[in-house]
């Protein structure tokens, strides 16, 4: 993914309907202004410009519109005329966990099918479950051509950056990934997550926003004991069985197949491989 300068806004969007307000907020303004700039001269000469009271409403509505993320316009469609579409709305992007902080998707491309056109102005980071060749189209900006490496993560730094494109899989086999957008700008203050001296864990990924982590576990072994700050995901490549042991807690036995994912709450852990093959997990956190 690529930064692109977005210049038109989706009708029907919240960015539609954001930059509709601002149009008429400055507008109404303007015409009124221009209607009353003759008849609305006090005694000294200078010039009073009344602005009725929808007028005023609506450019209050564009002031607090513009505060809460009214930023993030995009084209309604891409360079071929198809539709373009937030990325939790792209059907290939299955939503499925949601919080205030993170939004984890499983994204499935067959052999040969491509993403619609989407849209993305958050922080992600893509865990690569099984990889393949990809063809990446953009608007405004040449097509790559790319491999996404089976294991790979790829962090996004899309946060308060309108960009936009779609992926084809030119493999021949199931492209597979797990993603999740953090919701919020960052870095958020949850402490730094320093795990360099807990068994079990080697540093992946350090970004402005996120850490991640890999581990792997044979069967029996545990992690060393470590705290989880900030909300957290889980991404599992390989295992049957973890049980995870909290502080001041119950232990929780959990049933695993590849390619699950998890999300973690803060708190004190160990985490056992209770099952009868190796556990192969990414862990992310947010910072």
């Amino acid at each position: 993914m690529i930064e692109t300068s977005i210049q038109l806004c989706r009708p029907y969007s919240w960015g539609g309907f954001c930059e509709w307000i601002l149009g008429m907020g400055y507008r109404g303004a303007s015409k009124k202004m221009a209607s009353h700039v003759n008849d609305e001269t006090n005694i000294n000469g200078s010039r009073i410009m009344n602005i009725n009271g929808r007028y005023s409403l609506v450019l209050f509505l564009a002031l607090y519109l513009s505060s809460v993320g009214c930023g993030y316009a995009f084209p309604s469609k891409g360079p071929d005329g198809e539709p373009v579409v937030e990325t939790k709305d792209e059907p290939l992007h299955h939503v499925i966990y949601e919080t205030k902080d993170v939004r984890v998707m499983r994204v499935l491309l067959l052999p040969g099918v491509r993403t619609m056109w989407h849209e993305q102005h958050l922080d992600y980071v893509n865990t690569h479950i099984s990889g393949s060749p990809v063809k990446v189209e953009y608007i405004g900006q040449p097509v790559k051509y790319a491999v996404m490496e089976t294991g790979h993560i790829r962090f996004g730094p899309h946060q308060g950056k309108s960009e936009v494109d779609r992926i084809t899989n030119t493999g021949t086999t199931l492209n597979h990934q797990i993603a999740f957008e953090i919701k919020k700008n960052g870095p958020q203050g949850f402490g730094a997550g320093d795990r360099s001296d807990v068994k079990g864990f080697k540093l992946a990924l350090d970004k402005p926003t996120v850490y991640g982590w890999h581990v792997e576990l044979k069967p029996g072994e545990s992690t060393g004991v470590y705290t989880v700050k900030g909300p957290g995901v889980r991404v599992v490549f390989k295992g049957n069985r973890i049980i995870s042991t909290k502080k001041n807690s119950t232990v929780t036995q959990i049933t695993t197949q590849d390619a699950d994912a998890f999300l973690i709450d803060p708190g004190t852990y160990v985490i056992t491989n209770g099952g009868s093959e190796d556990l192969v997990f990414n862990e992310y956190e947010l910072k």
